[in-house]
């Protein structure tokens, strides 16, 4: 499963109600299917909507008037122009992300934590704090010149596991944000990310995948 897009990949249009749940459930009963189990086996009755792991799973398709699954790509979260995205979910890129996700890992070589938006840049790797590794956080946030692109260059590996936290970011906007139908509040899916830190990459996947089913955000 591809972890990185190019940015025009990632402001994309809405889809129809029937073919993303189908691909999705296609890519379940395939090499997925027992990387969703992680989030299916942590679900309770309230969460079984359409755009929940288990919903998706069951062909639990949605009423036509309601909105179609949805999860924007952690590269739309990332870059500086559409940070203002940010604003309606409650949480801001400064915040740490141990402070969000009750975690300890999370720190810089020097033992700063690292921001929700340092995490979006920590894409891929290992994490090392020898010669080329891991770069100081940014705890004041973007710079004010950030209006487009990146905010940062890339700060180095995910102290858990490859790609984890860049997606957890994105899942945690994407859950929070009101105009995208996710299938799980933050709350959920800060629990379901601590609940599954054992299989790390199992639990990475089944987020990429959430967040990998069409923006609807400008």
């Amino acid at each position: 499963m591809s972890d990185q897009k190019p940015e025009n990949q990632d402001i994309s249009t809405p889809v129809s109600e029937d073919a993303p749940v189908n691909a999705s459930r296609r890519r379940l009963t395939g090499g997925a299917l027992g990387v969703a189990a992680v989030f299916t086996l942590a679900s309770r009755p309230v969460w079984a909507n359409q755009c929940s792991i288990s919903g998706m799973m069951s062909g639990n398709l949605s009423k036509p008037k309601e909105p179609a699954c949805a999860g924007c790509t952690p590269g739309y979260w990332k870059v500086c122009n559409h940070l203002d995205s940010w604003l309606a979910t409650g949480f801001k890129p400064t915040d740490t992300f141990n402070s969000v996700f009750g975690v300890t890992q999370y720190v810089d070589c020097q033992g700063t934590p690292y921001t929700l938006l340092d995490v979006m840049y920590l894409s891929g790797g290992t994490y090392s704090c020898g010669p080329g590794g891991n770069k100081n956080a940014n705890p004041a946030g973007a710079p004010s010149s950030c209006t487009n692109g990146n905010a940062f260059g890339r700060l180095g590996g995910d102290p858990i596991s490859e790609n984890l936290g860049f997606h957890a970011v994105a899942a945690l906007l994407n859950s929070a944000h009101p105009n995208v139908n996710y299938g799980y509040t933050s709350g959920e899916l800060i629990n379901l990310f601590k609940n599954n830190l054992a299989t790390p990459q199992a639990l990475k996947d089944s987020l990429a995948m959430l967040n990998e089913r069409g923006c609807p955000l400008n």
